[in-house]
């Protein structure tokens, strides 16, 4: 959705949206798609381009405050969704910060040492539940979803072990 969309639907204009917000176009999801759609395909992108089997992704982290349903959760989806049949998952309501909570998160849970992979995935439909006669709120808006996966740095967590006396066979 470009700016020239948005000016038919709320008084503004091109130049007044890209002045405030630096902003041209926003991307805007089907009405048949929701969250966990937009979730599965990065989700399974990234599995595709690491290589990495779906079974062994231990936690899913979906940061998002457009989810499917209030339940079950979107992270629960999309668990089913590529199949990581091996993972618990949740979704964590943060708004902006949804992704980085999730990092956060996820990391604490390697840390843990009790995971060793975790999936990570930032996503919005925030055009599901936008007002688009709201100009305040309507020209900033638009879908996306990030994904990553966090796993230990094997020999950065020996050497801190180490340093503390302990040791880890992974």
């Amino acid at each position: 959705m470009t700016n020239v969309d948005i000016e038919k639907l709320v008084e503004t204009s091109d130049e007044w949206i890209q002045d405030r917000t630096g902003i041209k176009q926003r991307h805007v999801v089907s009405e048949k798609e929701a969250s966990s759609d937009l979730s599965t395909h990065v989700a399974n992108k990234l599995l595709e381009k690491r290589g990495i089997n779906p079974e062994k992704i231990d936690v899913i982290i979906v940061g998002t405050v457009t989810p499917d349903h209030p339940t079950p959760s979107t992270a629960a989806i999309v668990q089913n969704n590529i199949k990581a049949t091996n993972a618990w998952a949740f979704d964590l309501g943060a708004a902006c910060s949804g992704f980085l909570y999730g990092l956060e998160t996820g990391s604490k849970f390697i840390e843990s040492g009790k995971y060793k992979t975790v999936m990570v995935i930032g996503v919005d439909t925030m055009t599901s539940i936008l007002d688009f006669k709201d100009r305040e709120t309507c020209i900033i808006f638009g879908d996306g979803a990030g994904v990553a996966i966090l796993e230990p740095n094997i020999k950065t967590m020996k050497t801190q072990l180490k340093q503390l006396g302990l040791s880890i066979d992974w």
